[in-house]
């Protein structure tokens, strides 16, 4: 398969890239800097439709993985880097995707589980998760962080429905808001031509 990984150059999109690499899949990690690297990297500024998209039209995944690296300090200027860096690449991965002849089929999109309200009653998944934010006591740096995960979930749900229209061929999945706070996942098509999520081991 091609499996391109948007923000692929980080510490999950290289182990993800190594593994699919020694499986035999074709690799494109999109990147705003371009280094050498045992599969091909592709530029890109992670905000707008660019060159780089013509690497989605025909690959089989699609792996969004961008985002400001949170471990800084949260500064004003910080904090407009990890907002706009996830909500920007989501919605230009989504573009590219929807102006795509021949899109992907999957399209596997990071989240996190930092949306959750902080609490000690009970875990929270995907069926019964409470949504944090709105506690009184939260710290204000949660409340922000709470925001960004809003907001980029916000940002993948309208990608999705401008990028998964139906009127000239299937459009890709998005599975991965299931999958990624679990672990990473990757899909997996049988002779059929269907799609499966595999959960790789944290």
């Amino acid at each position: 398969m091609k499996i391109v990984l948007p923000g692929g150059s980080g510490q999950v999109g290289t182990l993800l890239a190594r593994s699919f690499a020694a499986e035999g899949h074709e690799i494109v990690v999109l990147s705003r800097h371009v280094s050498r690297a045992p599969w091909r990297v592709v530029g890109w500024d992670a905000a707008a439709v660019g060159d780089w998209a013509r690497e989605l039209d025909g690959a089989d995944v699609v792996i969004n993985l961008a985002g400001r690296n949170v471990n800084c300090r949260y500064t004003p200027a910080n904090r407009r880097a990890i907002m706009d860096s996830r909500v920007d690449s989501t919605r230009a991965v989504g573009v590219a995707i929807g102006q795509a002849q021949n899109p992907p089929r999957v399209w596997l999109q990071a989240s996190t589980a930092t949306i959750y309200a902080h609490r000690f009653d009970a875990p929270n998944d995907e069926a019964t998760g409470i949504l944090g934010g709105t506690e009184p006591t939260v710290p204000e740096t949660w409340r922000f962080s709470i925001g960004v995960a809003r907001a980029w979930e916000r940002a993948l749900d309208e990608a999705a429905r401008a990028a998964l229209r139906d009127d000239d061929g299937p459009r890709p999945r998005r599975d991965l808001r299931h999958a990624a706070r679990s672990g990473a996942a990757w899909p997996r098509r049988d002779g059929g031509g269907r799609t499966a999520v595999r959960l790789l081991d944290p």
